[in-house]
Formats: structure tokens, C-alpha cells, sequence
């Protein structure tokens, strides 16, 4: 019941994210021959892929959508007037949080597979040849960068009542982080976020042809989805000890 409940405060914004992430796949595809050349740096097909959806732009929203995801909470309850009956229910806390927060991270598995798919039925429009092998090996990337992304927006909408405030505070945290990351003696740790899921650390592809490499490490997408589940756990502990 609890699970449902949440699917259904949150499916509006799933079925807009997945809407808007297929649709970016697609136009990007289906518009090859206008758009690309993409860049400098572009000089095949999968270079362009790369350079607009699975490392570019789409990428980009797609962690918007994560923030985005992972808005709701107790006190958003409280603000709306509903947290009276949220409270009533024979649950505790803690499985309310865990109910959010389960649906959120399967949300984000769900469209993180959304690209791979999206762009090989788009590549196969235009005759271009690009295999679903080649974008299936982004999602595990996208699916703990977004889950990593979500954590961050989830614990901000614990400590948080509005949701704009919380966005806002997510966004500033995840920009700051970005930058953090690219410090000298933070860079040889991988941490930025956004190049994991581009498939450029720790060196996934090839980076003069976008290529798929040897090297397939698991443990940053161990290390991410540890953070994440960290930063759920963080918030599931603050909503025990909140006076709502």
C-alpha cells in the first residue's frame, strides 16, 4: 500500500522525465544528418551518440530528473495538510522514508535504461549502426550516478518543507560537489559524478573514439550506490528524530 501510494505521487513526474528523456534520444537520432557534426571532437556516429546523449545533454537532464525525483517528504506532507493521515497509518517512519525512497531508486533504474534503447530503435531508423550492447553499458553507470544524484535530493527534502527550497539547496550541493571533485588531489579518487556516467572514469571508453574499452570496473558503481543508500539512511534517521 505504502509503495503504491508513493507511485502514485510521484508517477506524473516519472512519466515526464521519461517522456523528456526519450524524446531527447530520439531527436538527437532522428536529426543526425542536420546536427551532426556535433563538435570538434566529433568524427563518427558513436562520437556524436556520446557527445549528445550518453555524455552530452540528455545525460544532463536525466540528473535533473534524479533531483528532481527525489522531492517529497514528512514536512512536504505537513505543508500540503495531509500529514495527519500520513501519520495515522499503521507504519512506521521508517517504512514510509523506505517506501520513497524504494520507489525513487527503482523510478531511476527504470529510466536509465530509457537511452539505450531509445537510441539504438533511433539509429536503426536512420540506418546508422549502433548496437544495443553499446548503450545497455551506460545504464549501470546512469543508475548509480542517478540514485547518488537522488540521495542528495532526498535528504534535502527531509531537512527541508518546501520543495522549492530543497531543490534549490539539492542543485547547489550537487553544483559544489562537481567542482569539488575536480580538485588535484580529489581527481585520482574518480568522484566526479558526471564523467562516471559518461563512461570517461575510471576510463571506461576509449576517449578518442567513445569506444567501450577492456576496462569495466565495478567498485565505483559500488562505491556510488553505497553513497547513495548512505545519504537515504542519513535521511531516514533525521525523519525518526524530526517534531512533526
Amino acid at each position: 500500500m505504502l509503495w503504491y501510494k508513493v507511485w502514485r505521487e510521484s508517477r506524473v513526474r516519472f512519466f515526464l522525465s521519461a517522456a523528456l528523456i526519450a524524446g531527447m534520444c530520439l531527436i538527437y537520432t532522428l536529426l543526425e544528418s542536420r546536427l551532426y557534426p556535433g563538435g570538434p571532437r566529433v568524427h563518427n556516429y558513436t562520437q556524436y551518440v556520446h557527445w549528445t546523449v550518453f555524455g552530452g545533454a540528455t545525460r544532463g537532464v536525466f540528473q535533473l530528473t534524479c533531483l528532481l525525483l527525489g522531492l517529497g517528504g514528512l514536512r512536504r506532507d505537513r505543508k500540503q495538510g495531509t500529514l495527519g493521515f500520513t501519520l495515522a497509518l499503521p507504519v512506521s517512519r521508517a517504512s514510509l522514508v523506505l517506501s520513497r525512497a524504494g520507489v525513487g531508486l527503482l523510478q531511476i533504474v527504470a529510466l536509465s535504461l530509457i537511452p539505450a534503447f531509445a537510441v539504438t530503435a533511433g539509429s536503426y531508423i536512420v540506418h546508422q549502426q549502433l548496437s544495443l550492447a553499446y548503450g545497455i553499458r551506460f545504464a549501470p553507470l546512469w543508475a548509480a550516478g542517478g540514485v547518488f544524484t537522488f540521495g542528495i535530493s532526498f535528504l534535502a527534502s527531509v531537512l527541508f518543507a518546501s520543495e522549492y527550497v530543497s531543490l534549490a539547496v539539492a542543485y547547489v550541493v550537487y553544483i559544489f560537489y562537481l567542482a569539488g571533485s575536480r580538485l588535484p588531489r580529489l581527481q585520482p579518487y574518480h568522484l566526479h559524478v558526471a564523467d562516471f556516467m559518461s563512461g570517461l572514469l575510471p576510463n571506461y571508453l576509449n576517449r578518442s573514439t567513445m569506444l567501450w574499452g577492456p576496462v569495466y570496473a565495478i567498485a565505483p558503481i559500488v562505491w556510488f550506490t553505497a553513497a547513495a543508500l548512505a545519504l537515504v539512511a542519513v535521511g531516514m534517521l533525521a525523519t525518526a528524530r524530526q517534531d512533526l
